[in-house]
């Protein structure tokens, strides 16, 4: 069953990555440090990063086809409510710092406050909601593995994030 899972993974894997390869144009791109990070390069990433959490969650949970079909979808889902909770986010940090910058009333400066603090809020729900449905669909066991999965790929992509910045830094330097 692992097996197969594993195989259908790869497949999906290998075709959207085959769709983006034709999809690309015929000149070669420029090298990394000349390659701005534009939207649409960004959520190229974001769906490689998806891509290869979904394998390594697959292998490491021992994921069946039937979890895997349910898992995957709901955590999609959930995953874009989070994506779009952040993007609020950095809104409303950078319309607060913005009215610190315009000295705005103290009370405007609490309505904006109240937002964040909603929005965070909003956050922890879904995320709570998130975990619920995974409770749904794995054993106990799985979602003990779960948990400590998704902390170290976090750690992960945050610590490759960090090497890629400082490498930029690095280039930028006479």
């Amino acid at each position: 069953m692992k097996k197969s899972l594993c195989v259908l993974v790869l497949i999906v894997v290998l075709g959207l990555w085959g769709g983006m390869i034709y999809a690309q144009p015929s000149t070669p791109p420029a090298p990394r440090e000349d390659r701005p990070m534009t939207p649409e390069r960004a959520e190229e990433l974001r769906k490689r990063v998806e891509l290869i959490w979904m394998w390594k969650l697959t292998e490491e949970l021992n994921l069946t086809e039937k979890e895997g079909a349910k898992l995957f979808p709901v955590l999609r889902t959930y995953e874009e409510k989070k994506r779009n909770l952040r993007e609020e986010k950095r809104g409303l940090l950078r319309e607060l710092e913005g009215m610190i910058k315009a000295k705005s009333s103290e009370g405007d400066l609490k309505r904006a406050i109240r937002a964040l603090e909603e929005n965070s809020g909003k956050l922890r729900d879904v995320e709570q909601g998130a975990f619920r449905e995974v409770e749904k669909v794995l054993s106990v066991e799985k979602q003990a593995k779960y948990i400590v999965f998704q902390a170290r790929f976090k750690h992960e992509i945050h610590n490759l994030i960090k090497r890629a910045q400082h490498r930029e830094r690095m280039s930028e330097r006479p």
